[in-house]
């Protein structure tokens, strides 16, 4: 039986769901909330899932060369573990991780589902199409509805375009590259095979192959809008011109609907693909660093739509809930610029980080409660938890990636009491999450023999999916934080040093109270994975009671003169900053009122 989740996997991706008629739809809908008897409702967000359908993305491959699933004939075409492991998210545990949050959220009989983003790994055929079957096939069974918004990684770029990724794995255990047919390395012969399945769709593609999802009205539907009075998909967007009269038609994703009465959920699509040179050439930018500060500039109309919406649930009553994929304020705990003076103020994906005019002037539209992913990270940031006061009214949350530590999702329930319960429900135990791993076994044992740096393969005694995202995120902080994108001096004192001669080096001789000698004597890399762990999940990261050690080290820190050595001064800012995200209100449960 250890290979039964892929039964499972395969019969959800082989059934086509078929559209129910629309009494039935109304049956299938959460209850209504009625006057008379007031009814908790519940929203569920699954953000960046970075959906890879590794089944479907094989089936027009030659499986010659190609990994089969263990305990099966069936080819797949997963990325490999060395791939992973440079990156803040999972690629091929995602579709274990998504099927059992699904399975979660049928048992709990929750109905309303949003994805804020990044639901797909790039847009792909076989991904988003995988995605529309699985969905379908949750409608179908549980009643669930789903509505999704683009994020960055949804289309790539605005419109259709070659795609393709040079670190998939050989049944050898080498990286071979898999590329569309129409991109450079298929056309000069560069690329192992080519599929059309990896291309990289636009909006136009994802939209309409998700359109039962969001993104067109349902039957049952009590309201449905968009920002430009027509729900035509290929005529939604934005026409921007340049200086030189030269015009482009951006698409835009955005809607408004009320699935069940008296609730609205607002999706926004914060995509700003900056164009690159002249209008004309049809060239852009991706938009992973644009969001709202770009936003506001090139999307102002979006703005004001979204400022009328509020106006007109407040005077009909309604409980508005928005969403996107980018966040609408700081989610670092105010310490963006104690980040940049230590690590440079384009690294630590700081370009992602809203501005305090940005995050105003969306408070100033009315929202009280946005809901975001992007960052692979659980955070709430509202009037109570920041001293800049930069958001009053307006609370936004970071919605976990199941694809990163710590794995989750986030639930909204809103109350008879009008106000908004904020949960967020940590995924441990996933069926069959470890069951590539004797593929990577062959990846690793590979490397070893070709002489190429190895990744830690205590990574595959991994015993929950929890365990195994922790794992991952040690080899990131290895491997690319602190082995490629942090300062080199700082990057090399802590690869020869203990936790205790970091201390020892910082503190001015004060007593490090509180660390057990054990962890004292381990390599100074523990405290990055520390401040990771704590920036990634907050009060749900899982490093025992450091968390209030850290915490109580900022008053010493704060007595103790900067080292003059300049590695050890990097240490005492960086130990610094992780006192201070250490002293992070407890957010595991967040109520928002008047929602």
């Amino acid at each position: 039986m250890k290979y039964c989740i892929w039964m499972l996997c395969a019969l959800v991706l082989t059934i086509t769901g078929c559209q129910k008629n629309t009494d039935h739809q109304r049956q299938d809908a959460p209850v209504e909330s009625s006057v008379d008897e007031p009814v908790d409702i519940s929203i569920a967000f699954l953000a960046d899932i970075h959906l890879h359908d590794f089944f479907v993305a094989a089936e027009n491959l030659s499986s010659s060369g190609l990994p089969t699933f263990p305990g099966t004939n069936n080819p797949v075409l997963i990325r490999s573990m060395q791939a992973q492991l440079n990156s803040t998210r999972l690629f091929n545990e995602n579709y274990f991780v998504f099927l059992a949050a699904l399975d979660d959220l049928a048992q709990r009989g929750i109905k309303l589902v949003a994805l804020p983003g990044d639901f797909s790994d790039d847009g792909q055929p076989a991904n988003v199409e995988a995605l529309r079957r699985i969905l379908d096939t949750y409608h179908e069974r549980h009643g669930m509805r789903f509505f999704a918004i683009t994020g960055n990684h949804d289309p790539v770029r605005p419109f259709t375009r070659a795609g393709g990724k040079g670190d998939f794995l050989h049944q050898s255990g080498k990286e071979v590259a898999v590329y569309s047919p129409d991109h450079p390395r298929c056309q000069s012969g560069e690329a192992w095979q080519c599929s059309h399945a990896v291309r990289e769709w636009g909006y136009a593609d994802i939209t309409q192959t998700l359109n039962a999802h969001g993104f067109l009205p349902q039957p049952q539907d009590v309201l449905y809008e968009t920002p430009f009075g027509t729900n035509e998909l290929a005529r939604r967007g934005w026409d921007w011109c340049d200086e030189k009269g030269t015009c482009i038609f951006m698409p835009d994703s955005s809607y408004l609907v009320e699935p069940v009465d008296g609730v609205w959920l607002l999706a926004i699509d914060a995509n700003v693909y900056v164009p690159k040179g002249d209008y004309a050439d049809r060239q852009f930018n991706g938009s992973g660093n644009a969001g709202y500060n770009a936003l506001l500039t090139y999307k102002p109309a979006l703005i004001r739509w979204i400022t009328s919406v509020v106006k007109r649930a407040e005077k009909q009553g309604k409980r508005l809930v928005a969403f996107s994929h980018f966040p609408m304020a700081d989610f670092y705990d105010d310490t963006e610029m104690e980040l940049a003076d230590l690590f440079g103020a384009t690294a630590m994906q700081l370009r992602r980080m809203p501005t305090k005019e940005t995050t105003a002037a969306l408070a100033q539209t009315g929202l009280k409660l946005h809901m975001a992913g992007h960052m692979h990270l659980y955070d709430v940031h509202g009037p109570a938890s920041s001293s800049s006061q930069a958001s009053p009214g307006l609370v936004n949350v970071q919605v976990p990636s199941l694809a990163a530590y710590q794995p989750g999702y986030t639930v909204v329930t809103l109350t008879a009491e009008h106000t908004a319960r904020v949960e967020t429900v940590i995924k441990k135990d996933v069926p069959g999450f470890d069951a590539l791993f004797p593929l990577y076994a062959k990846e690793w044992q590979y490397r070893r023999q070709a002489g190429l740096s190895k990744w830690d393969e205590g990574i595959l005694s991994a015993s929950n999916y929890l365990r195994f995202t922790d794992s991952h995120l040690r080899e990131v902080v290895r491997q690319r934080y602190v082995g490629r994108e942090w300062p080199s001096e700082m990057a090399q004192y802590f690869k020869a040093h203990t936790v205790g001669e970091v201390l020892g080096d910082t503190l001015c001789n004060a007593p490090a109270s509180g660390f057990s000698d054990h962890f004292l004597a381990r390599p100074a890399i523990a405290l990055a994975n520390d401040y990771y762990r704590i920036r990634n999940a907050g009060q749900f990261a899982d490093i025992g009671n450091r968390e209030e050690i850290y915490s109580g080290l900022l008053p010493v820190l704060s007595a103790c003169p900067v080292p003059e050595d300049k590695a050890a001064a990097q240490a005492y800012a960086f130990l610094k900053i992780v006192a201070v995200s250490a002293q992070r209100v407890d957010k595991t449960t967040w109520v928002v009122p008047g929602v």
